[in-house]
Parts: C-alpha cells; structure tokens; sequence
C-alpha cells in the first residue's frame, strides 16, 4: 500500500514491496503537482511492481540479477546449471555489494572484471561476465537503463589457463585407457569410463542411460535425459537442447554391453546401466590408469579430439557432443585443428596441383 505526504518540492509517494528472495524495499518518487498526480502515478508503479519484481529503480544489481535468474533461468535448466548461477550471484554480491543498477558505470563494471580477473580462470571470469550481461540487457528492455554497461567490456583473465595436458589424453594414454576398461567391462566404473571414452557422453548422461535406450539393432544409444548424481538421484533433463541426441556405437561396444547386461548387470530401481559408481570414484579410477591428473571430461574432450585427428568434420562432431553451437566446438578443440594445419595444406596443394 502506497503513502501519500507532502513534501517542500511537491507530492510525494512511498510503496514498500516485498522482492522474490522475501527482503523488503521501499520504491519513492516526488514532485508531483498535487495528491491526486501522486496517487495516480502510485497505483501505476504498484501495479508495475506487482506484475513485474523488474522495475525498481533503485534496485542493486544484486537483487536485479538474483531475480532475472529466478524468473528467466531456474525454471528452465538443471539443478546443476542453476548451481553455476547461484555462484555467481555469491560473486555479484561480494565484488558489487549495494551498489544500484542505475551507478554503475563502463568503467567500474570493466575495474570489478579485472579484479574478478586476477583470482579466477578465464571460464570462469566469461560466466561471470554473461551472467550479468544477459541480466542488464533486460534491465535495458524494461527500461531501467539506457544502455548496457556491459558492452564492449574486456573479457581477460589474469590467471595463466590450466595445461592442455589436464584436459586432454595423448594418443597412447586414450587407446590405453580404452584397452583396460574394456578387459574390465564387468566392473561398472570400468563400464562407464570406457562408455565415456567410446561416446564422449558428460559424466552425467552416462549415468542416465537406461537399457531402452540403447538399440542394439542399429548401433545408437539415445540420449534423452541425464542423471542428477549431486542432489536428487533422479533423472533429469539433459544440459540443453542440443544436448539430446544420438551416438553411434561400433559392434564391439555393443557386444561389451550385451554381456554386462546378461551376467554382470545389477537390478535398480531406475534401470541405469551404470548403477552403482561415483563420479569421484570414476576419477580416481582414471588417474590410476593414466597415471596422472585427469579427470572424466578429459575423456570426452579426448573423444572429440581424436575423431578431429581422424578427419570427422566439425559440424559432425559438435552435434555428437551436444555443444549448443558450432562456436563452442571450434574454441574448445582449437588446438587440434592447429595440429591438422599442415596436413591440410598439403591436402589443398593436392587438390589444385590435379586441375
């Protein structure tokens, strides 16, 4: 409910609201000619407010972005994702603190970056950054602010990236890994590292496969869901939508998982194919057999590498990954195309030389 007072330079109204997170605000504006402009203009910004939490002029980018993320994101990703938010909200309240939407400037938005830049990773620094990005950009839209102060920001972070070496296996390691796992198909970590390896499925997805997924007729396991290991222990849906899909399987594989299911496989109350293992324990696993420190994702993003390294077209293998876009393929598995630089030149030569 709105108050009405009379102020030295006009009429004057105060509303005090309740915010999504249940914190209390109060919305003001004066110098209006008379009691009734005021009331008028009260009932327009109550109405506002009650239809939309986004308009508050004097909200923090805090409170801002910590509703954007409730009404534009959590209803729509994975517990997982939205755990990538919340950390980030964490992040927002501590570089930002009080500070209103509205004062924020170019320039102490690209200091907070570059502070934000000398403790975290590039990753996570463009999180960060699109996070808020995605947030003022609305802010934009409702009218809150002329422009984003977001654009144009410099993206770098201070912190030396992590060794290739982490994220990817050599060669020898990959074929290595895929030899040992398949020896031991009958214990389920071992099951699931060498699915990992042979699909270049998330952690996740593996764990959400089912056996009427897989179609042992044609070679294809459906990806149709994933499995949330962290929280619920149930099925969810999976990262995105790109990220349903269909991998091919070589009859090999298909036989392994045939076997397993007839003599090793252990009754749940989902079904899983790979019941009973962790994730913490399939990393331990891993580093045991490769010898140093990788980790499952490193499986995958070797997967990917290694079919770039056997000339599978990119397109191909961004759509067996589930990235959203091609661009996210190309930025994470650059490296290997830099490897491929001179054996396609020599490719181009070949081909023009023939004319």
């Amino acid at each position: 409910m709105a108050s009405i007072r009379k102020r030295p330079n006009g009429w004057e109204y105060r509303i005090s609201y309740k915010r999504p997170d249940g914190t209390f605000a109060i919305k003001s504006k004066g110098g209006f000619a008379n009691k009734t402009l005021a009331k008028a203009a009260a009932v327009k910004a109550e109405n506002q407010l009650n239809e939309n939490p986004l308009t508050d002029e004097n909200v923090t980018l805090y409170n801002f972005s910590q509703t954007w993320a409730e009404i534009y994101k959590k209803p729509f990703v994975t517990e997982k994702t939205w755990e990538t938010y919340t950390k980030n909200l964490k992040h927002i309240q501590h570089y930002f603190g009080p500070a209103k939407l509205r004062e924020i400037t170019p320039i102490q938005y690209q200091k907070v970056l570059n502070d934000f830049g000398k403790k975290f990773a590039q990753e996570t620094l463009e999180k960060f950054h699109y996070q808020i990005k995605a947030a003022v950009k609305v802010a934009v839209r409702e009218k809150l602010l002329n422009s984003n102060f977001t654009e144009g920001a410099v993206i770098k972070s201070q912190v030396a990236p992590r060794s290739t070496k982490s994220k990817f296996l050599e060669e020898e390691e990959y074929l290595h890994l895929i030899k040992v796992t398949r020896e031991n198909f009958q214990y389920v970590t071992y099951l699931t590292l060498f699915l990992i390896a042979v699909t270049g499925l998330r952690f996740a997805e593996v764990m959400g496969i089912t056996w009427s997924d897989i179609d042992f007729q044609s070679g294809i396991i459906d990806i149709n869901k994933s499995f949330d290991y962290s929280n619920s222990q149930e099925f969810v849906p999976t990262k995105n939508k790109q990220s349903m899909r269909q991998i091919p399987i070589d009859t090999r594989t298909l036989e392994i998982l045939s076997e397993y299911r007839d003599k090793y496989y252990k009754d749940n109350p989902l079904n899983r194919v790979c019941y009973g293992t962790s994730n913490s324990y399939s990393n331990r696993l891993l580093k045991q057999i490769v010898g140093r420190n990788v980790h499952n994702h490193s499986l995958r993003h070797t997967y990917a590498s290694y079919l770039i390294l056997k000339g599978v077209d990119l397109i191909s293998i961004s759509q067996l990954l589930g990235h959203e876009n091609l661009n996210i393929t190309l930025k994470t598995y650059a490296h290997q195309l830099d490897k491929l630089r001179d054996k396609n030149n020599e490719q181009i030569r070949n081909i023009f030389s023939s004319l």
